[in-house]
């Protein structure tokens, strides 16, 4: 039997990496398969365990190996490439509450018009605060009626229910946008087959950006030719991984990029973290390209094969262990932080606006969510003229729209169209060259961080 080999690397059921192979037409029975497993796999296995049926086979070898029906294979492959059948939300854990981290444009979710940041309170009259993220995640799947009712808590207003449909849903791999401070955010979901080319598509649309920050937390890997993409997006970063099979090491370069992310990087992790991501993260730290905030990833340094047999069925078999490109250990060890935070994406928004910009920063300030901001500036001047050089955002968000009026020529009012919100951080940011009533250019810009108080 012979096969033509394509790479990936994956998590599952929460991290896996491997490659895919396409049979020959003849087919493929247990002893065929026996001899797959005996041939291809990390380590030699003796006879004892060669004797047993290819399911007792699998379950002894590690958690990773394992054979997909032909529906099975193609739910996986799906869920890979951001296919499924849903309503288009991400979820969070924060404190005690679900909440809508990500909903999806163009998806039953957005249509139905949830939002990000709303808490989820209830589905098809189930209560899911006492939930954890992934059994909230079932729930939506196992619901029987294909439409039902979702209570949310929006950030401002009242609770509210709607009623959503799932329905067959394709998500980008990668999703982008500018923070506060030209910050610029990129959310890397999965690596898919198309990843190098939404990160190049990404990036492009952000062209004067200061400082970048890339997202991998809760990314469970895929395929390893993306994983080299994205890696092959950085300067001076030329090799990806190194994999250790049972009778050869190959390094894995590289996969060089049109588009190059030249300014500095941010790269967020946590446990959830795997396979790819690791990588990723791997190839990045080894090189200093860029600095990891968050916590210790999840630590899958063990490479796959996905070998596809005549009915479509698969094989997916542990075929080889790797490493950073310093060799240093991720099976079981992960990728530990540059910064060990709980908040990654506030603090390394905060760290790149203040590497940035060196403009005075004054301490903190605690304010009530309805706050309107005072503005005094030393030179007499116009609304007009100062009005575009003032920025107001959530540390880890785009920017606030405000209205500004002015009491004299040396006093503004900054007032948010919607009140901020309770226990978040944001940033006031007045750049430098706003010109006063005598055409003489500010030289000095300023920063002062915003804490909104609990409700």
């Amino acid at each position: 039997m012979t096969y033509k080999n394509k790479v990936i690397a994956l998590l599952a059921p929460l991290s896996l990496a491997f490659s895919i192979f396409t049979p020959t037409t003849e087919a493929a029975d247990d002893d065929e398969i026996k001899k797959i497993i005996q041939k291809n796999y990390v380590d030699e296995l003796d006879e004892e365990t060669l004797n047993q049926d290819v399911s007792t086979i699998l379950k002894g070898l590690d958690p990773y190996s394992t054979y997909y029906t032909k529906e099975e294979f193609q739910s996986f492959k799906d869920s890979l490439n951001q296919k499924m059948v849903g309503i288009g939300v991400s979820l969070a854990k924060e404190q005690d509450s679900i909440i809508l981290q990500k909903v999806f444009p163009d998806t039953p979710a957005s249509e139905a018009g949830l939002t990000s940041g709303d808490v989820l309170i209830s589905v098809d009259s189930t209560q899911v605060a006492d939930k954890s993220v992934s059994e909230t995640i079932e729930l939506l799947k196992e619901i029987q009626s294909s439409t039902f009712d979702v209570t949310v808590q929006p950030a401002e207003g009242k609770q509210k229910t709607v009623s959503v449909t799932r329905k067959d849903i394709q998500l980008p791999s990668i999703t982008s946008e500018r923070l506060g401070g030209d910050i610029g955010y990129l959310q890397i979901h999965t690596f898919a087959e198309n990843t190098g080319k939404e990160l190049q598509e990404a990036a492009s649309k952000y062209e004067d950006m200061e400082h970048w920050i890339l997202d991998v937390q809760n990314n469970p890997g895929g395929y390893v030719s993306a994983a080299q993409e994205v890696v092959g997006a950085f300067p001076n970063v030329p090799t990806a991984f190194i994999a250790e099979y049972r009778d050869s090491t190959v390094t894995f370069a590289a996969l060089q990029q049109d588009k190059q992310l030249t300014e500095p990087i941010s790269l967020l992790i946590n446990k959830n973290s795997a396979s790819a991501s690791e990588i990723v993260a791997g190839a990045l730290q080894d090189n200093d390209a860029a600095t990891l905030y968050g916590e210790t990833t999840y630590g899958k340094g063990l490479l796959q094969d996905l070998m596809v047999l005549p009915d479509q069925s698969a094989l997916k078999l542990t075929t080889a262990r790797f490493f950073t490109p310093k060799h240093n250990v991720i099976q079981s060890e992960g990728i530990k932080p540059d910064i060990k935070t709980d908040e990654p994406l506030t603090e390394a928004h905060l760290d790149a606006l203040n590497e940035q910009y060196s403009y005075q920063t004054f301490d903190e300030d605690t304010v009530s969510a309805s706050k309107t901001f005072e503005i005094n500036v030393s030179m007499a001047t116009s609304k007009e003229a100062i009005l575009d050089s003032i920025h107001l955002f959530e540390l880890g968000n785009k920017e606030v729209d405000f209205t500004l009026t002015s009491s004299d020529n040396n006093t503004f009012l900054l007032d948010p169209t919607e009140n901020l919100q309770a226990g978040k951080e944001y940033m006031l940011m007045i750049h430098p060259g706003w010109k006063s009533n005598e055409g003489i250019a500010s030289e000095q810009g300023v920063m002062q961080p915003i804490d909104i108080k609990e409700a």
